[in-house]
């Protein structure tokens, strides 16, 4: 029995090295006339270096370096020659802004794709190895990092799509801290990833469209901020990447993010994960990673066919895996499950079809989910109704049931942020005072914010003994106190006629939501005296997702297999919006026709949304 377990271990190690064989012989012949080049390098650390390891890493690079490429040519020269000019951006900047004019087509049009398996010389590749095992031999933070981690996280050469060059030996701009930290550095008290900390004060804003005019339209967002700090650790030999969730399954985006790679820490950290929810998390590597087959004929999302893309999911959230049973039939091979976010279905996690079930592997919880395929012209369908992963690990289908109906009283069309709770909480202790008199020499006090006000308009009921004060004051208790917009009701619920008196911050005359002022003095308003005032309507700092008279809203169900139903448009008179007949237990989503994008599907548990 050993010698046969011997054996078949010799015959799998020799299977292995065959298939591995075969794909680096694959990725050569693919090089063409690079053959050569990426013989040699193989060559240099078989006979001349004679280092086993820098061999293995060299055929690591050389097999996962099929589809890593950069955009050459005279326009990127140009491009290159105008970002040297600022002298003012470290070379790990410079470095981010050289990838700039790959998002732009017209500037595409005008450069050269190179494809590294066929441009890149033996001497560069030597030099790169080479640069990255010297980090890894000789920082003492990375004494405990394994090859494993080396390999994927610090040897490559590239970051994206820049152009390749020797950014990993420019390290004068950390120079002084990164000695002051191989000085006090003790794997004992401190981590790798304390010490990354260290190098995280960089630009997260860059305003460059004031100094490069090339280009203006492009948005500085977390991509490129990821990008500028993984530059940063690979230069000072740090083991990084950059994860990010494909979009947020509670609210619209997405969100990108570097992150060291510390073999002491299990449990990845990212503050956007811990204020929302998402069903997927990824990781961008230069290795290749499992994808759907193409076999010519399905259509299968580019976001799922790009190998650098790596589920590293149950490294950040409690998951679980999920079985779907298809609803309706499908040919197609793949399953996907999409979440709702800016406004459409976006597939997240992809699962290869078995009769009529499909098993989605670390999936997210407490997340709305829809199974779909995709027919050839790329179009989407959905093969089951829509559900709720549940934290427990149990599922919830979403289908309305049209025999049973309820009411539904709205008040928004978007869940509310963390920030929201900020831009009311210095309302409190604020109040509003009345008199007759313009310089409030005698005033009652005729309301008081005792607790934190709502995000919406606040409904200040008048009582009946102040309703006819012709002047009133606010009077801000805290130096947060954000006011967006102020209206005086009268007893037939229209705007009674009212003027600003001393200073008018235009943010409280325009009627927008999105205007605000920080109010830091006393607000005084008039009122014509032949009307009595029932209600003030405060609105402080908010995201306008509100209900707002004047608006024209339309409610959407979901049915399956058609998709959203209207159940018809209102323009809203106050600010909320009653539906009635709506089929019951179903998913819904509440539109905003006259303006805004920002919407979420939500569901109506015991009388109250529940926004997804």
């Amino acid at each position: 029995m050993k010698i046969i377990q011997i054996l078949l271990i010799g015959i799998s190690t020799t299977f292995i090295s065959c298939q591995r064989d075969r794909h680096l012989n694959s990725v050569l012949a693919y090089s063409g006339d690079n053959r050569q080049a990426l013989e040699q390098v193989l060559e240099h650390y078989e006979k001349v270096d004679c280092d086993s390891l820098k061999w293995e890493a060299a055929r690591f690079l050389i097999e996962n370096m099929p589809g890593h490429y950069y955009w050459g040519g005279k326009a990127m020269s140009h491009w290159q020659a105008q970002i040297d000019t600022l002298s003012q951006l470290s070379r790990h900047v410079k470095k981010m802004l050289e990838m700039i004019p790959a998002h732009f087509p017209e500037a595409r049009a005008n450069m050269t794709l190179c494809e590294d398996v066929k441009c890149l010389t033996a001497e560069y590749l030597i030099s790169r190895i080479d640069s990255a095992f010297v980090q890894w031999r000789n920082r003492p933070w990375l004494a405990r990092v394994d090859y494993e981690t080396f390999r994927d996280y610090l040897l490559p050469y590239r970051v994206e799509n820049e152009v390749p060059d020797y950014w990993r030996d420019s390290i004068g701009t950390f120079q002084k801290t990164w000695e002051e930290g191989i000085k006090w550095f003790d794997d004992c008290h401190r981590s790798m990833t304390e010490f990354a900390r260290i190098f995280f004060s960089l630009s997260n804003n860059l305003q460059l469209h004031q100094i490069i005019p090339d280009y203006k339209s492009y948005h500085f967002d977390c991509i490129s901020t990821a990008q500028i700090e993984l530059f940063a650790m690979r230069t000072i030999g740090i083991p990084a990447a950059i994860d990010f969730t494909p979009g947020f399954a509670n609210r619209n985006s997405r969100h990108y993010w570097m992150q060291p790679i510390d073999a002491q820490i299990k449990n990845e950290d990212c503050f956007q994960l811990k204020l929302n929810t998402t069903g997927k998390v990824y990781r961008r590597t230069y290795a290749h990673n499992p994808t759907p087959e193409y076999n010519g004929r399905e259509y299968i999302p580019p976001f799922f066919t790009d190998p650098f893309n790596k589920d590293v999911t149950p490294l950040y959230l409690q998951t679980c895996d999920v079985e779907i049973r298809l609803e309706r039939p499908a040919r197609q091979r793949y399953i996907y499950l999409a979440i709702f976010n800016d406004l459409e279905w976006k597939p997240v996690a992809w699962g290869k079809r078995s009769g009529r079930k499909v098993v989605f592997h670390d999936m997210g919880k407490n997340v709305v989910y829809l199974p779909i395929c995709f027919e050839e012209d790329g179009s989407m369908q959905a093969v089951a109704p829509p559900f709720i992963l549940y934290n427990n690990g149990e599922t919830h289908p979403l289908a309305a049931n049209e025999d049973t109906t309820t009411q539904l009283v709205l008040e928004r069309k978007y869940s509310l942020l963390s920030q929201s709770d900020d831009w009311t909480s210095g309302m409190t202790g604020s109040y509003w005072e009345c008199s007759d008199f313009p310089d409030f020499h005698t005033k009652d006090t005729a309301f008081v914010f005792h607790s934190q006000p709502a995000p919406g308009y606040n409904h200040i009921k008048v009582e009946k003994k102040y309703q006819t004060k012709k002047y009133w004051r606010f009077v801000p208790q805290s130096d947060n106190c954000w006011l967006a917009d102020i209206v005086f009701q009268g007893k037939d619920e229209n705007k009674l006629p009212s003027k600003m008196l001393g200073n008018k911050p235009q943010e409280l005359l325009d009627a927008d939501p999105l205007t605000y002022i920080n109010v830091d003095e006393n607000l005084e308003w008039q009122i014509d005296g032949r009307h009595g005032i029932n209600e003030i309507h405060c609105l402080c700092r908010n995201d306008a997702n509100g209900i707002f008279p004047g608006d024209t809203y339309e409610l959407f169900y979901y049915h399956f297999p058609e998709g959203w139903v209207s159940l018809g448009q209102q323009t809203a008179k106050k600010y909320t919006l009653l539906y009635n007949a709506v089929p019951a237990n179903g998913l819904y989503w509440l539109r905003n026709l006259t303006q805004g994008r920002e919407e979420r599907i939500f569901t109506w548990e015991k009388g109250n949304i529940n926004f997804w």
